[in-house]
């Protein structure tokens, strides 16, 4: 009998796509109404907390790692099938265990949202921060700020502090608007989630420990530094940049935010404080300060993880905040002539 490679070839080939149709057809005829019907295995309280701007994709798949839902997908395509995926808000929300998807889906809709929109603004340090929650009536004077400068020791380690003792976690904490039930605030929730929201956009800027140049606390100290040195997001890498290279090549950074941070103001320096003994003064320190000045923004953060490359080495603001870079010295010498005079 001759043998014909080509004619068995089709046949693997048509029973592959027929075994593959047969699996579509269970999963989405037999085995997702199954799911739908299927209470989850787990039986704990889950407390449940959605941030604002978070994927419904990253939702589900946060339910499923809490056991609240057996599979993602299976609750991404029901809210999608019954037009609910659009109405998914941040919140707080609470499941008891063994709920069907049907179940978690109505709880999504119907939870309790937080009464209060908490929002953390993009350069704030610990103490702005804290003036805020007090403001709001949170907390009593120091205790945030307090808490986050002493390392947040209560805090479980995460993948963002693992390996590493944080003397503070200054800069550690991602700015954003939080949904907060007043009536059950505590410190160490809202830094617990704003480390979350950290290590997230971390990894979505593509942050890897393992192949970075430089350290999470030296990127994190970094960003801060561009994120209070320039406002404007189409030149922060540019700035991130001239920084590195001024570390490297053993030049000061010359940072003025590094001295209004440990001064605790943002007003005009004099002269005085250009001589203040400080490790946060980077005018007569090298390298980076012991710790981040503020809590970076996502831009400044991957400006800091991403510079770009260019050929200068000094940078001012005019009186309008627009930003005037120099090759050399002489250059920025005229600069400052031209713009701050």
């Amino acid at each position: 009998m001759q043998f014909k490679p080509k004619k068995i070839l089709t046949q693997l080939v048509g029973i592959a796509l027929t075994l593959l149709v047969a699996l579509f057809v269970y999963r989405q005829f037999v085995y997702y109404p199954a799911l739908l019907a299927r209470p989850s295995a787990n039986q704990a309280t889950v407390d449940f907390v959605i941030e604002t701007g978070e994927s419904l994709k990253s939702v589900a798949a946060r339910l499923a790692e809490n056991g609240v839902v057996d599979e993602a997908w299976a609750l991404t395509k029901y809210l999608a099938q019954n037009q609910l995926d659009t109405k998914v808000e941040a919140g707080h929300f609470t499941f008891h265990g063994g709920e069907t998807i049907p179940e978690v889906a109505q709880i999504l809709q119907a939870g309790e949202v937080a009464q209060i929109s908490l929002t953390i603004l993009e350069g704030w340090n610990s103490t702005e921060i804290d003036a805020k929650l007090v403001e709001l009536g949170l907390i009593q004077p120091g205790e945030f700020s307090n808490f986050v400068r002493s390392g947040g020791v209560e805090i479980e380690p995460s993948s963002v502090l693992s390996g590493r003792t944080v003397a503070s976690l200054e800069g550690y904490l991602f700015p954003a608007t939080y949904k907060i039930d007043p009536d059950n605030f505590s410190v160490k929730d809202l830094v617990a989630r704003m480390l979350t929201a950290m290590e997230n956009n971390l990894h979505e800027l593509g942050f890897n420990p393992a192949n970075s140049t430089h350290s999470l606390h030296e990127i994190l100290t970094m960003a801060s530094i561009v994120e209070l040195e320039e406002n404007s997001e189409a030149n922060r890498a540019k700035v991130a940049d001239i920084l590195w290279r001024r570390i490297e090549s053993g030049m000061g950074l010359y940072a003025d935010s590094t001295l209004f941070y440990i001064l605790g103001h943002k007003t005009n320096l004099v002269s005085a404080d250009f001589e203040l003994d400080s490790p946060y003064n980077t005018r007569i320190n090298r390298g980076l300060p012991p710790t981040p000045i503020c809590s970076p923004s996502r831009s400044a953060i991957a400006a800091a993880l991403h510079p770009e490359s260019n050929e200068y080495w000094y940078y001012l603001h005019d009186a309008d905040g627009e930003i005037h870079f120099a090759r050399t010295l002489e250059e920025h010498n005229e600069n400052k002539a031209r713009y701050l005079q």
